[in-house]
């Protein structure tokens, strides 16, 4: 099953043992604060949870049938947070995506209007996903999603959609901007998660992609205006990369800027890790232990997504932690201490 499979598949499974099951988000062993992976020497580096609330339930989410929620995209302007959360219901093809703003990443509110209503695309189940969203050198918004085009049930491309302020409404490109990798190639099943940043000379992609084994690793895609993009032949980081043997999967990328390059949270089996690189193309791992296992959330039952941005100096994460026939929001920061 596709990464990206996963993710419909336990969002709409009923009851947390079959969900567990499915995507495989079983409890991890290390113990919950102990978790750590190495920095500097003699660092310690977590996710730190934010109180002990989660900050977006699935049931804040339009008329409040949602079950689960996930967290698509964050990212910061004009110093207002902005996240999109994805609400899923029981059945498949009930979900919808919704926009929500905080000041401090603690309390948010949900906008009434959808900022998908005019997307003009038409997509399977899970429908469009976010990824990321950046502000273009003329002031227009630009967000990179992903979805399965219909009637497909597998093999998600990447699109590129525009809007004149975050909330949207969002118009997508009626074309995807990243398609699938050939035959037999490593993202040849479906890619995912698009995560990007604009550089000195056009922008920089990180995504994941599956091949038919069941494999996911994350790639890296370049260009130069942000709509024709050239991959790079070949993985830049695989599902055991980070020391981990027999890890199945290393996925869901998410990029910031750091002093002397990039950063990347993603998660590798279950679990989250981090890498850093001074180019986006040549990554080095923080080290095989997670940052945040399941125990690290209150009353958690796995983490199935996240999305993280800079705040000030400071990586924030909203988690999506899995708990019993749902799944909620928290807030997180990336701390490092000696």
């Amino acid at each position: 099953m596709a990464y990206g499979s996963r993710i419909h598949a336990v969002l709409t499974v009923v009851g947390a043992l079959a969900i567990l099951a499915l995507v495989g988000c079983q409890p991890a062993a290390t113990s919950s604060s102990a978790a750590s992976a190495s920095g500097s020497a003699g660092a310690a580096t977590t996710i730190a949870v934010v109180g002990d609330t989660p900050v977006i339930g699935a049931s804040d989410l339009g008329d409040g049938h949602y079950s689960y929620t996930l967290s698509a995209a964050y990212f910061v302007a004009d110093g207002v947070r902005h996240a999109y959360v994805v609400g899923f219901a029981q059945a498949s093809g009930d979900e919808e995506v919704f926009h929500a703003t905080s000041p401090d990443g603690l309390a948010w509110e949900i906008d009434d209007d959808l900022p998908f209503a005019e997307l003009g695309l038409e997509l399977s189940p899970p429908g469009p996903i976010p990824g990321s969203v950046i502000q273009g050198d003329d002031g227009i918004w630009i967000m990179y999603l992903w979805g399965v085009p219909a009637p497909q049930s597998a093999g998600a491309v990447i699109y590129r959609a525009t809007a004149s302020s975050p909330a949207g409404p969002w118009v997508a490109d009626p074309e995807p901007v990243l398609l699938l990798g050939e035959a037999g190639a490593w993202d040849s099943a479906g890619i995912d998660f698009p995560a990007v940043l604009p550089t000195s000379d056009g922008y920089l992609m990180l995504y994941g992609g599956q091949n038919n084994t069941d494999t996911t690793s994350i790639g890296v895609a370049t260009s130069e205006d942000g709509i024709t993009w050239e991959k790079d032949p070949e993985p830049v980081l695989e599902a055991d990369s980070c020391g981990k043997p027999g890890a199945q999967y290393a996925a869901l990328p998410r990029l910031m800027p750091a002093d002397d390059g990039y950063l990347l949270l993603f998660d590798q089996d279950r679990e989250t890790a981090m890498a850093t690189s001074p180019d986006g193309h040549a990554w080095t791992c923080a080290g095989p232990t997670p940052l945040l296992v399941a125990q690290d959330v209150p009353d958690g039952q796995g983490i199935h997504t996240f999305a993280a941005t800079d705040v000030d100096g400071t990586v924030s994460v909203l988690l999506e932690s899995l708990i019993e026939g749902a799944s909620e929001i928290w807030l997180g920061e990336l701390q490092t201490t000696e």
